[in-house]
């Protein structure tokens, strides 16, 4: 029985450029933009290092407004408290 050889159809041809098939640059690429998207999205985005920041800066000027607050309430309760004194009790 004669044996039949088959040649090579070239129907699935591979594209490659510098040595790297065509597909996989593409998911490289596709892999890189959507890292770039999620980065953009932490640095940016409703729970970012952004507003982070932004809170932390807030909380600081709270802070200060809380120590200044109590400096006063405390001269205060002072003052309310030798004039209470200066009150005839009835």
């Amino acid at each position: 029985m004669p044996e039949i050889e088959v040649a090579p159809t070239e129907k699935h041809r591979s594209f490659a450029l510098f040595g790297i098939p065509l597909q996989r640059i593409v998911v490289a690429l596709l892999a890189v933009v959507a890292l770039g998207i999620y980065a953009g999205v932490l640095l940016f985005g409703p729970n970012s290092l952004t507003v982070l920041l932004g809170l932390e800066e807030q909380r600081t000027t709270y802070e200060r407004h809380i120590k200044i607050l109590k400096t006063q309430n405390a001269a205060l309760q002072k003052e309310y408290f030798e004039l209470k004194q200066l009150e005839p009790e009835p």
